[in-house]
């Protein structure tokens, strides 16, 4: 019989985590069974759970604090040799079941790939810091998706159980994904136009807002030299095309659904930027260094920073900074060997995130403990 390996994301959507969830629970499946458990699933990557035979289960309730007897039954009747838990909240859960419910006897790695500065101030968010503080170091490891953010965790718990090991994003060719089709899409049909992307989630954290007001500063001769698309789905996405439509520039701006594939639309873009507030390491950072496309990108906590090598290989803004983003987009079509010249930083600091090294670390920790 398989040893059982189980994942608890309680927002299981179509984000970075998830795809680093996944990409580890390929490198395992054919040794372990698989099981993954969520408040919430989306159905984005049901094809790639259902081809490596991953078990799903949806918790009835849809908040995470509610699920904590209905979490317990399941580890009780599974009783997997290893739980993967992603996210401070969900990890602090899944401590204090094992603290007061199993002494202690589950096996938890406790996965952070965000920011706890992401973590505001009210009630809620401070207890679930101050939790962290008193259950982590009950966990046998704490993975971090990069080294700031290690360091943040380490000082937050004082912790001597914490690493480090870098998303398996190149685990990928995105240079063949970036040709499986000939994007045919308005704006990238034109050859006198610069196309600006911005690929996530439509949310207050991605803040695709800040590209949309630096877009809005621009000179009106700029403005008519750019078109900006974002792909991702959201809770904003109503809301920055009224802002489009209120400041007038609706014609100029293109919204693409979630894609599986955006990689095609990436390859054909002449500007990455990314406006988030907080991260962990941004994969589609790591994609458009693959790809060779120039990066403009906020130096929110905790990754930007680390992968931009303080800035060498593309440009690092302020959070909320939207003034700056206008000059550097002004900066862009000005002086585009500006950015070009961050590119020959490339090729060389990507082999940090070759996927055999991240997945090698995965294997022995599972190792260790299994």
């Amino acid at each position: 019989m398989k040893k059982k390996i189980l994942f608890y994301h309680p927002i299981f959507l179509d984000g970075g985590a998830e795809k680093t969830n996944l990409s580890i629970s390929r490198e395992f499946s054919k040794k372990y069974e698989i099981i993954y458990v969520s408040n919430i699933f989306s159905n984005k990557f049901d094809k790639e759970i259902n081809d490596l035979k991953i078990k799903k289960i949806c918790l009835r309730n849809k908040r995470t604090v509610f699920s904590f007897l209905e979490i317990y039954n399941i580890l009780k009747n599974l009783k997997p040799d290893i739980i993967f838990s992603v996210q401070m909240h969900a990890n602090v859960l899944i401590l204090m079941i094992n603290f007061f419910l199993f002494f202690n006897k589950l096996k938890i790695i406790c996965c952070e790939r965000l920011s706890p500065q992401s973590y505001g101030n009210n009630f809620k968010d401070r207890c679930i810091v101050i939790l962290s503080k008193i259950f982590y170091k009950f966990s046998k490891k704490i993975i971090c998706n990069s080294k700031d953010l290690a360091k943040e965790i380490r000082n937050i718990t004082k912790t001597n159980n914490v690493t480090f090991i870098y998303n398996p994003t190149l685990r990928q060719n995105f240079k063949i994904l970036a040709k499986k089709f000939i994007v045919k899409e308005k704006p990238f049909l034109l050859k006198k136009v610069k196309k600006i992307i911005s690929i996530g989630r439509l949310d207050n954290n991605k803040n695709q807002l800040m590209l949309l007001k630096a877009f809005n500063l621009l000179e009106k001769n700029e403005k008519q030299k750019i078109k900006i698309i974002l792909i991702g789905e959201g809770k904003n996405k109503n809301f920055l095309k009224n802002y489009a439509k209120l400041k007038k520039f609706e014609k100029n701006i293109y919204f693409y659904n979630f894609k599986k594939n955006p990689y095609p639309y990436l390859y054909k873009s002449d500007l990455m930027v990314l406006t988030s507030n907080f991260e962990g390491l941004p994969n589609v950072l790591i994609e458009a260094m693959s790809l060779n496309i120039p990066i403009i990108s906020t130096n929110s906590p905790t990754g930007p920073r680390e992968i931009l090598l303080d800035g060498k290989a593309g440009f690092l803004i302020k959070k909320n900074d939207y003034k700056d983003l206008s000059k550097k987009i002004s900066l862009f079509l000005k002086f585009p060997k500006a950015f070009n010249n961050k590119k020959i930083f490339y090729k060389k600091s990507l082999d940090r995130f070759n996927p055999e090294k991240s997945l090698s670390k995965y294997r022995q920790i599972v190792n260790s403990f299994c």
